[in-house]
């Protein structure tokens, strides 16, 4: 380990900082190329011992028209952090062996994605296996001898000959590629199958002997398969599966207890509906009884982890516009907020071996992320990096959290960003950015923007609120489901009355307002220009806007009837009476529409749909389709021109400012 830090020490001192470092000098506003720079960082890794922590750091690479991801690791004392990987490929899921002496991680630096070795005692990185697909996920075993990973099947022979020759047909829901487990020995790489057949496997846990794997599973690969998933246990030496968990709802991320007699789970615990929580459950496997362990708790649960020797879980959860980090007794009961003096987004955590040290990342509203440790039962964290010093370069708007009552008096929030240098009085033009989901939510947190560039609209001097309506989550399952059967009613109305609560304020001007949001948001602009011609400008990015025909065009059907409660051609009515093209008569707004070209998720008939009616009725209308993108856009040239269209967008209609092409 020590030799293997202090020849990266060196090459970071000779190669510099890569840019983690900034320049002193007069601040300036972000353009939308500068949002792009904003580096994600995220996964901390501590190290068995608790000495190092690895974390990743995305940043976009522009030449190559890429996001990438690089390794680095820090000294859990503090220091400089090192930069480990330097690979035009991203990496992904780096894990420590248990002994500490090597780190694994999945890369796609050739044809698939594969997993790699990287010794602390220095080297290169070196290829461990040498698989016919994608590695999706693995682990290591407790003995470190063995790695178990997920991967579809491999093409048969036929099939190979068959796509050469493009006779492959595909019959829908029947021609299925299943992940299944596989293991490999870290010394021989023999590589032995563990599961077969007709299951989709989507995670596993070793046992602590390492006798056996338990593992979550579905009838199929597809999404809405999700909903169905039980968990299973696998005995390596003689192969034989045996079913653990089966019931309604799902049954996933399975992790077994540090003494191997029970299993802990995430779980609906039996509901079925997409907008559910879902919790924290424990089985016995001797007496295969399940209890419930977080059912006090009424937001679903991001992410766990067994705490105090199989005594307690450590797991992250969302309170509001915070995501914290809680702990709870193994037996249930009310958890504890471990991050209540630290407001904002905490997540990406892990625990040393000995469950004594706690890293992980933390950002708000005004602070970019870092990574952070704490000692994991009193709670006083240390900032270890300062990886956004570049960011002292500019003029930053934050936000500020506001609260407001919908139509029936209940309480709103929503996040709200004031112009650069905004002085009290002045009324300016507002932009509203409604989310996805529906139960997506925004944080209190340090926001890039995606294809919406915040902070440039407040450098060009807009007003910017992101609210979040009933539906969103975060806020308790009956928030969540208090728009089922009711999208485009009280959601609408929830954020009408946010942008009238801003005018209130005195902050935005009543006859300079603008709506945009992507997918979920998406509907809920195309709705609301159908409803009201109080927006001068919209921006209708991935929106459903005919729920009918999207039933039959999406990957997620069922998600439809969980959120409707019937299926569309039994009450076309509801469906028609919510959807955007039912309406289209009722249009003034000049509306943009956005729409990835491989969106799967909303298929771009939605988006033509809308183009269709809108230029029928002569609206002002443009449409812009991004080749090779799915749900969402990826590739960061697309993601560029996609935030300067929205800008150009409201500048022209807001404004009256013709910037086509200009807009930086």
């Amino acid at each position: 380990m020590i030799k293997r830090a202090g020849i990266w020490l060196l090459a970071f001192l000779f190669l510099g900082s890569q840019g983690l470092s900034g320049a002193p000098g007069k601040k300036r506003p972000m353009t939308i190329r500068d949002v792009l720079q904003i580096r994600s960082v995220f996964d901390t890794q501590l190290s068995p011992d608790g000495k190092w922590i690895l974390f990743g750091v995305r940043q976009v690479n522009l030449k190559k028209n890429r996001f990438n991801t690089d390794i680095w690791m820090i000294r859990s004392t503090g220091g400089e952090p090192i930069r480990l990987t330097y690979s035009l490929a991203s990496e992904r899921n780096w894990r420590w062996s248990p002994d500490g002496g090597k780190i694994a991680f999945i890369s796609r630096r050739n044809k698939h994605a594969q997993i790699y070795l990287l010794s602390m005692e220095g080297g290169e990185a070196e290829q461990l296996t040498e698989f016919e697909s994608d590695i999706r996920a693995f682990r290591w075993s407790p003995d470190g001898g063995k790695i178990a990973f997920l991967a579809q099947e491999p093409l048969k022979p036929e099939e190979k000959k068959k796509r050469e020759r493009k006779d492959d047909a595909r019959v829908v829901d029947r021609d299925f590629r299943y992940t299944h487990l596989w293991v490999i020995d870290v010394n021989t790489k023999e590589v032995k199958q563990l599961t077969r057949g007709q299951m989709q496997v989507d995670n596993f846990d070793w046992s602590p002997d390492g006798k056996k794997i338990v593992f979550s599973h579905r009838p199929t690969p597809r999404v809405p398969d999700h909903f169905n998933a039980d968990l299973s246990i696998v005995t390596l030496k003689t192969g034989k599966i045996e079913q653990l968990v089966s019931r309604p709802g799902y049954d996933t991320n399975p992790l077994f207890s540090p003494n191997g007699k029970a299993v802990a789970f995430l779980s609906q615990d039996g509901d079925t509906t997409w907008y559910s929580n879902s919790y924290i459950c424990v089985i016995d496997l001797k007496k295969r009884k399940i209890r419930n362990v977080t059912r006090q708790f009424d937001n679903p649960i991001q992410d766990y982890r067994w705490a105090d020797n199989g005594k307690a879980f450590v797991f992250v959860g969302g309170e509001r516009t915070n995501m914290h980090l809680w702990r709870i007794s193994a037996r249930g009961g009310r958890p504890r907020k471990l991050t209540a003096q630290f407001p904002g987004v905490n997540s990406s955590f892990s625990l040393s071996a000995d469950g004594r040290l706690l890293s992980f990342i933390h950002h708000d509203g005004k602070t970019p992320p870092d990574v952070y440790l704490t000692d994991a039962r009193k709670f006083a964290p240390r900032k270890l990096t300062t990886l956004h010093t570049y960011l002292d370069s500019f003029q930053l708007a934050y936000p500020e959290i506001i609260r407001w009552k919908g139509r029936d008096g209940m309480v709103i929030e929503g996040l709200l960003f004031k112009p650069l240098h905004y002085k009290t009085g002045q009324r300016v033009p507002l932009i509203t950015v409604v989310h996805g989901g529906p139960a997506g939510y925004y944080l209190n947190a340090f926001y890039s923007g995606y294809v919406y560039p915040y902070q440039v609209f407040a450098a060009k001097g807009y007003a910017v609120l992101l609210p979040n309506p009933r539906g969103s989550g975060n806020y308790g399952y009956a928030f969540r489901k208090a728009n089922f059967k009711d999208w485009g009613g009280e959601d609408y109305w929830d954020i009408m009355r946010g942008v009238d609560s801003v005018i209130d304020m005195g902050v935005a001007h009543p006859d300079s307002l603008a709506i945009m949001g992507w997918s979920y948001g998406g509907y809920m602009t195309s709705w609301i220009i159908t409803q009201t011609d109080r927006f001068k400008a919209a921006s209708v990015g991935a929106g459903v806007t005919n729920l009918y025909s999207f039933t039959g065009q999406t990957d997620i059907p069922e998600f439809m009837k969980s959120y409707w409660g019937v299926w569309p051609w039994d009450d076309p009515q509801l469906y028609q009476g919510r959807s955007a093209v039912y309406h289209i008569q009722n249009v003034k707004t000049p509306t943009l529409i956005q729409h990835g070209e491989a969106d799967a998720r909303v298929p771009i008939a939605q988006g033509r749909e809308l183009y269709i009616g809108l230029k029928k009725m002569g609206v002002p209308v443009k449409f812009v389709i991004y080749p090779r993108q799915p749900h969402g856009i990826r590739e960061p040239r697309l993601l560029m021109d996609a935030m300067r269209r929205n800008l150009e967008w409201v500048e022209r209609w807001l404004r009256g400012r013709e910037a086509e092409g200009k807009a930086k």
